[in-house]
């Protein structure tokens, strides 16, 4: 081969990387257009009184149509479409029709592949594409243990924004199917709820669970809320998912809170800065940041504080926030991060519904500790009759939840929402 011949195969190779690499930007480009390609729709917007009619066929066909191409990467899988149709989903916020295609997709992967860890990849691959990501859970296929995930769509619902269901993509073992994976985790599997057997000790009592520091990352909270108890969830305002966990809480019929930030005695300590509200703070400044931390997560049915062990001692502080959550009628529940604290007391001389936090139940990360918190809490329970716990949104305090879910769930403790618990 002569030179000129060498540079020109080099050129041709060079030129067809390039292509390639355009090609794949287009491509993302597409999905994250996607995703923000929806904002003038908004499913909380009324025209006139009566309830709007949106239709988002259009966008849910283009998702399905990304996420074909998704599952597609994998040649070594097998796909089964069960069924596909027009569906009709009423906001109940608002009463407004949307109108959207959902589908059901089963999908075979190998004997040796986890089922867990397909569900993680396709989770994976669908955030990259612009696709939410809704839920994944043990199931069934069959009789076969499965793993069925939720895909879907976001769109704008007033301030905030509201995710539907297009897919639910349900992961189960084909033994036909031999090439194995090399690019999904090798995840525990779980099995489904109902076959998770074995004897546990037996409480009596009413717990309610409150998750605190919501709205830094998504994954705790969607395994959190996938459990099936009926947590509530304190959400710190202007994080990156503050607006993602309200929306997720709500569609999921969950309480949700706003984890007011305040101020703590170590002000070192203190953690969302000139959001917080500080004692030496107007009572003008302190009534400001209240309501901006409200109108940031409209919905919210409650508060309770975030830090706060020195604001919740002074009086002055807790009436200024206490006499507007009475103004809006929510509640308030005491973090109870310090003993001193004014906040019940005030809270029900002003007429507002509260409750007060008996025990943190994630001090330490570790799964077994934070489980035989739990279990103290039901014996907590047992002997006064209900009690209220707080943990946090984080990534071993979903785990051990996650893990012991249905353990839990046969202990015979009554799980509840906080406002069950409040006086």
């Amino acid at each position: 081969m002569t030179k000129a011949s060498k540079k020109k195969s080099s050129g041709s190779k060079y030129a067809v990387l390039i292509l390639t690499a355009v090609i794949a930007i287009i491509a993302i480009g597409c999905g994250l257009f996607y995703a923000t390609s929806n904002s003038k729709k908004d499913v909380l917007d009324k025209k006139g009184d009566e309830p709007q009619t949106v239709s988002l066929l259009d966008e849910s066909i283009e998702a399905q149509r990304l996420l074909d191409n998704i599952l597609l990467q994998k040649n070594n899988w097998q796909l089964i479409e069960n069924n596909h149709g027009k569906k009709d989903v009423e906001v109940e916020e608002s009463g407004a029709k949307v109108q959207i295609n959902q589908r059901e997709l089963a999908v075979g992967v190998p004997s040796g592949t986890s089922l867990a860890g397909a569900c993680d990849w396709l989770q994976t691959k669908a955030e990259q594409a612009g696709l939410v990501y809704i839920s994944g859970k043990p199931a069934k296929y069959k009789k076969w243990d499965a793993y069925k995930a939720e895909i879907g769509i976001k769109v704008k619902a007033g301030a905030g924004s509201k995710s539907f269901v297009t897919d639910t993509v349900i992961f189960f073992h084909n033994s036909n199917l031999t090439k194995q994976d090399k690019d999904v985790k090798d995840l525990p599997e779980q099995k489904a709820e109902e076959e998770q057997q074995g004897t546990v000790r037996q409480f009596r009592g009413k717990v309610a669970i409150v998750i605190d520091d919501c709205g830094y990352d998504m994954a705790p909270v969607r395994k959190l809320l996938n459990t099936g108890l009926p947590f509530s969830y304190a959400i710190l305002p202007y994080k990156q998912y503050s607006s993602d966990v309200l929306e997720m809480v709500k569609a999921k019929g969950r309480v949700p809170m706003l984890h007011l930030p305040m101020e703590p005695i170590d002000r070192s300590a203190m953690s969302e800065g000139a959001a917080t509200i500080r004692t030496d703070l107007s009572a003008a400044e302190k009534l400001s940041l209240t309501r901006r931390a409200l109108n940031s997560l409209p919905g919210v049915m409650g508060v309770n504080n975030h830090q706060g062990s020195k604001a919740t001692a002074d009086k002055d502080t807790m009436r200024v926030v206490l006499q507007e959550l009475r103004r809006q009628n929510l509640f308030f529940v005491d973090s109870r991060t310090n003993s001193a604290s004014v906040a019940r007391n005030m809270a029900q001389q002003l007429g507002v519904s509260t409750a007060r936090n008996d025990i943190f139940l994630d001090n330490s990360s570790d799964v077994q500790a934070i489980r035989q918190q739990i279990y103290k809490a039901f014996a907590m329970a047992e002997k006064n009759g209900s009690v209220i716990a707080i943990c946090h949104a984080r990534p071993n305090t979903a785990k051990c939840w996650e893990m012991y879910a249905a353990e839990f769930k046969r202990t015979g403790i009554t799980f509840v929402p906080v406002t069950e618990l409040l006086y």
